[in-house]
């Protein structure tokens, strides 16, 4: 008995060093073609292993990207949301989502996604750092006051977020804070024009 487990052992661990060949070897064709902007052939690599990786994230959020990058924005929900739910709400898999759902204008469902990621990870930059923008771009400056606010707390010198909340401070009239903030942004980076602008408006 113990022979037959150590043979089915050594079997399996064959089997499964077969299937990983086939997928590095897969992946590294499709990856080939995307480098060379050939992302139809780069899907069709993934896609030729997919019956037997199925329930395999990596595949599924590969096929998700490569179908972003070919315009295929419903195709590549699809396979992140397979992804999503194969990795218990990976937030990898759940930031590339909002990839093709920005593409599609769907701005709601990108919301709640964030919304996700940022219950199970409070601290993370660009759920809410993008959260943010999406409340700015609709004027909602209250809600991105909010964001922007827990994030400063973190980045103090990041110039993306002092820069945008320059513009919200400045949107809520506030302009001696949007002022200083926007002074913080040039200095993190001297070359936003939109934080030169920001700071011309407020002196």
């Amino acid at each position: 008995m113990k022979h037959l487990i150590i043979v089915l052992f050594f079997i399996n661990l064959i089997f499964l060093t077969a299937q990983n060949d086939q997928k590095i070897i897969a992946f590294n064709k499709s990856v080939d073609f995307e480098e060379i902007g050939n992302y139809k052939d780069a899907v069709k690599e993934i896609e030729n292993i997919y019956s037997k990786f199925s329930n395999d994230y990596l595949v599924n959020l590969r096929l998700g990207w490569l179908n972003y990058l070919d315009k295929k924005y419903d195709e590549s929900i699809k396979y992140y949301k397979k992804a999503v739910s194969i990795s218990n709400n990976s937030i990898e898999a759940q930031l590339g989502i909002t990839y093709p759902l920005s593409a599609k204008n769907n701005w709601d469902e990108i919301k709640n996604v964030y919304a996700n990621i940022l219950d199970t990870d409070p601290l993370n930059y660009t759920a809410r750092l993008n959260l943010a923008q999406i409340y700015l771009k609709d004027g909602d400056n209250l809600n991105a006051k909010i964001n922007l606010e827990k994030l400063i707390e973190q980045y103090p010198s990041d110039s993306a977020v002092n820069l945008y909340l320059g513009w919200t401070y400045y949107y809520l009239g506030n302009k001696s804070k949007a002022n200083n903030l926007f002074a913080t942004a040039l200095i993190a980076d001297p070359t936003s024009s939109s934080a030169k602008e920001g700071w011309n408006l407020t002196k």
